[in-house]
């Protein structure tokens, strides 16, 4: 279906889609599909989703052919003859599924060791592993099965990368850093630099940089965007749980712990010695006071600055982060704080005016 990887172009037919994601066709079953666009976009032979009602409402004018919609959904203007709507549990999860069938996937380098990359002798890396161009691989560093190192990756030493790992190009890793398995990591990340330690100067002695002696631990299906740092503790261990997701350009400061399952977004930043629990979301550009603790099934919104603690469940969002409750009402009084003022102060004015000293 659609653009594969040898980049032919290949159709499906609606119900051989509907088979594929398990779904119940409604509408034309001939159609041909072969490409993917948003529902206010498309055109002849466009797939396109729907996951609430919100998207529904633009399928009578959307050019696309036919949709994956997610049961429970009502679709308005649906004409059955020319156009084929195919109902699924989860709309996301059956378009994901597509996706996957038609990934192109991402170019790497053969199995072997290029021969312009540099393997310490007392390294181990594995046979099935593939080592691109201008790789370094320190003394003591662990390169396990199925192993993909693109173009410029550094690995120092006693590093371990886990089974099936991709590593995208100018990845750095310091020494006695440990990568799970079925990793993924996006060109230019740096993992194991040190954690920003010193101490403050006095009159009696100059900044002081304390050592870092710690590591990095980074469990297993955990993916890391381009451009994001995660250093190193001063002693103990920097933790990233399994399945956790990070985005680009986010910062774990020394000696944070997050939990498994958590979505960090872009431009996030964590202090250092701050603690995420399990399934945590917190949105772009969040920060995270040192110390800071995050409980589990927590959401943050966008931008929050959380200062201390944050409990188990909780949705907050604001400066400093609050229940979003009180922080929405908060924000609606400040729409109207200008105006409230205005008024306190005609009626401080009114009020002098009219006193009348006895």
């Amino acid at each position: 279906m659609m653009t594969t990887k040898d980049e032919q172009v290949h159709q499906i037919r609606a119900d051989e889609l509907a088979a594929m994601v398990e779904g119940t066709l409604v509408g034309n079953p001939n159609l041909h599909l072969h490409t993917l666009a948003p529902i206010e976009d498309g055109a002849i032979g466009t797939l396109t989703f729907i996951r609430s009602q919100g998207f529904a409402k633009h399928w009578a004018d959307s050019k696309c052919e036919a949709a994956l919609v997610t049961q429970g959904i009502d679709v308005p203007g649906h004409d059955p003859e020319n156009r084929a709507l195919i109902f699924v549990a989860d709309a996301d999860m059956a378009m994901v599924k597509v996706l996957n069938a038609i990934n192109p996937g991402t170019a790497t380098p053969p199995r072997g060791v290029h021969l312009n990359a540099v393997i310490d002798p007392d390294a181990h890396v594995d046979p099935s592993a593939s080592i691109g161009p201008g790789c370094v691989i320190c003394k003591g560093a662990t390169v396990s099965a199925g192993v993909t190192l693109m173009a410029n990756v550094y690995i120092g030493q006693d590093t371990h990368i886990g089974n099936d790992t991709q590593i995208h190009p100018g990845v750095v890793f310091g020494d006695r850093c440990t990568i799970g398995q079925r990793g993924l990591i996006f060109a230019n990340t740096v993992i194991g630099a040190d954690g920003y330690g010193f101490l403050l100067a006095t009159k009696d002695r100059p900044v002081t940089k304390v050592p870092q002696i710690g590591i990095v631990e980074i469990g297993d299906d955990v993916e890391i965007g381009a451009c994001s740092t995660i250093d190193r503790a001063k002693f103990g261990v920097t933790k990233v749980g399994h399945r956790t997701k990070i985005d680009n350009q986010v910062h774990i400061a020394h000696n944070c712990i997050i939990g498994e399952d958590v979505l960090l977004c872009g431009r996030t930043t964590l202090g250092g010695s701050s603690t995420i629990g399990d399934r945590t979301m917190l949105g772009g550009a969040v920060i995270l006071n040192d110390q800071a603790t995050v409980g589990k099934d927590v959401k943050i919104a966008g931008g929050a600055i959380v200062l201390d603690v944050i409990n188990d469940g909780e949705t907050v969002l604001g400066v400093p982060a609050m229940p979003a409750r009180i922080a929405m009402a908060n924000i609606a009084a400040q729409r109207n704080l200008a105006k409230f003022c205005r008024r306190v102060d005609k009626t401080l004015k009114k009020l002098d005016s009219d006193y009348q000293p006895s």
